[in-house]
């Protein structure tokens, strides 16, 4: 058959096709499909001259089919199961599946899922394997391309393209050592600690996140930010606060300071305090970073996609820094 021929040919002429030959009546098969049986003998009428053969033959007792009928009876049913098939559901098997995910996320938002997800994977889905990196230079390139499946990013503003839903917002803190000038002090003014040393995580894709803006309009104040130590490292971003520099974070990572460098029943080497009044009246998110997660929109209707990026919200959402949207 050529393609012109192909394209003459209709789901509905094989429906009615393989009706009629499981019924062996026109209008036995009319009725079951819920057409009229005028209907269903031009169908057939079309099918007979589609195929160049009578199809069926009549006898007292019903229909009977004809050599050619019972020859396209044995390779249309597959086909027809077949396209049954596709209009069903598409199903999830997790104990099954085997995937790698490619993540982008830093240290502040990873902490808030890592330990849950790792837990649920190894339950629910032994066969996911995860790569999780720091965002480079990139950014949306490596979603668009299909580099990386998820991203999680405090930024609002995404292309067309791709999709985000806003997780939660998370708190900002200072991390101040002992030997920090402030460290006995319960909270500070931005120009005290503008007078001391400051380490900033330098995360490459916070160029235009809510912080880096209020940023800018504390620099048109005429307050002079500049960080002794900029760093896209958590070891060195550490080892600075350890040596007198505060760190301007999330709450996340605020904890994770204080689990790490002041284990239970130890001297307190490390405390947290409040962001400056200052930066809360000029921040527009009043000092809580809005986390997005964000994926492409090919991965939208994605199974396995979907459980893992709805895992991955469910654990951000429990974590004890996470607040939920207004």
């Amino acid at each position: 058959m050529q393609l012109d021929d192909i394209l003459k040919l209709d789901i509905k002429l094989l429906v009615a096709f393989a009706t009629i030959m499981e019924e062996g009546s026109v209008s036995r098969a009319a009725e079951k499909l819920g057409v009229t049986q005028p209907a269903l003998s031009k169908s057939l009428q079309r099918l007979r001259e589609l195929f160049k053969d009578s199809l069926f033959t009549r006898q007292a007792y019903g229909l009977t089919p004809t050599a050619r009928a019972s020859e396209l009876h044995s390779s249309i049913q597959p086909i027809l199961s077949s396209l049954s098939e596709l209009m069903n559901p598409n199903t999830l098997d997790l104990k099954s599946l085997d995937r790698r995910f490619k993540l982008r996320v830093d240290e502040g938002d990873l902490e808030n899922f890592i330990e849950p997800l790792l837990t649920s994977i190894q339950d629910e889905a032994p066969g996911v394997r995860l790569a999780i990196t720091s965002w480079g230079d990139s950014q949306f390139e490596e979603l668009i391309s299909g580099h990386v499946d998820l991203g999680i990013m405090r930024l609002n503003d995404t292309p067309g393209n791709i999709r985000s839903k806003l997780v939660g917002h998370m708190e900002a803190c200072i991390v101040l050592g002992e030997a920090h000038p402030l460290f006995h002090q319960d909270k500070a003014s931005l120009q005290e600690l503008l007078d001391h040393k400051v380490v900033k995580p330098h995360w490459r894709h916070n160029h235009k996140n809510s912080f880096t803006r209020t940023e800018q309009k504390l620099r048109e104040k005429g307050y002079k930010l500049q960080p002794t130590l900029e760093t896209d490292s958590l070891m060195a971003t550490m080892q600075a606060v350890k040596q007198g520099m505060a760190l301007v974070t999330s709450r996340s990572i605020g904890d994770l300071f204080l689990k790490i460098m002041c284990p239970q029943g130890a001297i307190t080497k490390v405390k947290i305090v409040p962001v400056p009044q200052e930066v809360i009246e000029l921040d527009e998110n009043k000092g809580r970073l809005p986390i997005h997660i964000l994926w492409h929109e090919r991965f939208n209707n994605d199974l396995a996609h979907r459980w893992l990026r709805e895992q991955i919200i469910h654990f951000m959402r429990e974590s004890p820094w996470m607040h939920p949207p207004i």
